[in-house]
């Protein structure tokens, strides 16, 4: 029954579509950014919301200023006429021939305001009696309080109207920007991926080529495949763990976690790579530096920024870890003294597969990701990390963490 009643509807609405004023209309609609339809149904929706605002508080003040003369053009046509509860009944006349082709009222008791006689009048009309008041004053009030409400009503729909669309544009804005940067993702990740399995394809077609080598013959080829393999697999685990981030998963363990511990530890772990680099890698930690923390997450987080200051900096440089804790929070910073950062590239560091120096990065492996994480690792624990310059020159990162979370005990 029910798709009977809306069938017509929808053949009605497939023809307005595939008409040519539909296929217009669909063309301009596709057309429009998101951005603009968002403005569009704004100003629409803020319009009706007035203009039925305005209608009821227009029809609700004059039943308020007519409501005295309806009850005297009601009176004479009461049981009880004369004055009745402090109402003064209104004058009747017959609603003659003469008197209907001066005033219209084809309805019976019905109230009508028109204007006779140079003055306005309401009137009710009862069989062939019409019950008439003089309602000159309360008209003005009307037309007075009407004009002012629908000046006052203009003017609230334009500045609230303009405040919504600034709303609506700046709530769009960081959806426009995640929208673009997933794009972005999409395609850097595309790339990411097709530049090592294009190396792997050949080394497979390059061995395939030569059936009878031993492993031997082509050590090489399986080599660089190990290593792109590899390549991809840290690459996996990294969007793996972004794409976590994005989805909001509680991927941290909180407990009680002693900071400097972990930077001594990675300090062990970093002090081969500065031999072979010949940099100098300097760690200063107080004794202990415990907080409500993720030690997994906080040993990566560390990890990160020490691989990149080494990897980024330079041979010869110096690469410091640094520990301070009061009361309330602790301060990590991983410093270099390489050649340092531009400002450039620093509002654009934790973007993801950004990089400062592309061909350098991929020849050391990296692949843009190990800031973003560093940086979903520090907002994670309700910290804040920012990039500066090392004086005289290099690049320091410091990470703020409180020593406790709120909620964990």
């Amino acid at each position: 029954m029910k798709d009977k009643i809306l069938q017509p509807m929808r053949n009605v609405m497939e023809k307005i579509t595939q008409s040519r004023v539909g296929r217009w209309l669909h063309k301009i609609r596709m057309s429009l950014s998101a951005q603009t339809k968002m403005t569009l149904l704004t100003v629409v929706g803020f319009t009706v919301v007035f203009i039925g605002i305005g209608v009821v508080t227009v029809t609700q003040f004059q039943r308020i200023i007519y409501g005295d003369a309806e009850r005297r053009v009601s009176q004479p046509f009461q049981p009880n006429q004369g004055v009745v509860n402090g109402v003064v009944s209104a004058d009747i006349i017959d609603y003659t021939s003469s008197i209907k082709k001066k005033i219209a009222l084809p309805k019976a008791d019905v109230f009508y305001v028109k204007y006779y006689d140079d003055t306005w009048y309401m009137f009710r009309r009862h069989g062939d009696q019409v019950s008439y008041q003089n309602v000159e004053v309360e008209h003005r009030t009307v037309e007075l309080v009407t004009n002012r409400m629908l000046l006052i009503f203009s003017l609230s729909e334009v500045a609230l109207l303009a405040m919504a669309v600034a709303l609506s544009r700046a709530n769009m804005v960081p959806i426009l920007r995640s929208w673009k940067q997933q794009k972005t993702f999409v395609a850097d990740a595309a790339h990411e991926f097709k530049t090592p399995m294009t190396v792997i394809q050949n080394n497979l077609e390059r061995m395939l080529e030569h059936p009878n080598d031993t492993v031997m013959d082509q050590v090489e080829s399986v080599a660089n495949s190990l290593t792109e393999v590899r390549h991809l697999n840290n690459l996996t685990g990294d969007l793996l763990t972004l794409a976590q981030a994005d989805a909001d998963v509680q991927l941290f363990a909180f407990a009680e976690v002693d900071v400097a511990d972990i930077a001594r530890e990675v300090h062990d772990i970093f002090s081969y790579n500065a031999e072979e680099r010949e940099q100098k890698l300097q760690i200063d930690v107080p004794a202990h530096a415990v907080i409500t923390g993720d030690a997994q997450r906080l040993r990566q987080l560390l990890v990160i920024l020490t691989d990149n200051a080494q990897k980024y900096a330079g041979e010869g440089v110096i690469v410091t870890l640094r520990v301070v804790q009061n009361e309330r929070q602790t301060l990590i910073a991983v410093s270099d003294t390489g050649q340092g950062v531009s400002d450039e590239d620093k509002r654009h560091l934790f973007d993801r597969f950004y990089r400062v120096d592309k061909a350098r990065s991929r020849s050391t492996g990296g692949h843009g990701l190990g800031l973003a994480i560093a940086k979903w690792v520090t907002d994670g624990h309700h910290g804040t990390i920012v990039v500066e310059d090392t004086i005289p020159h290099g690049t320091t990162f410091k990470i703020i963490l409180p020593n406790k979370q709120k909620g964990i005990k």
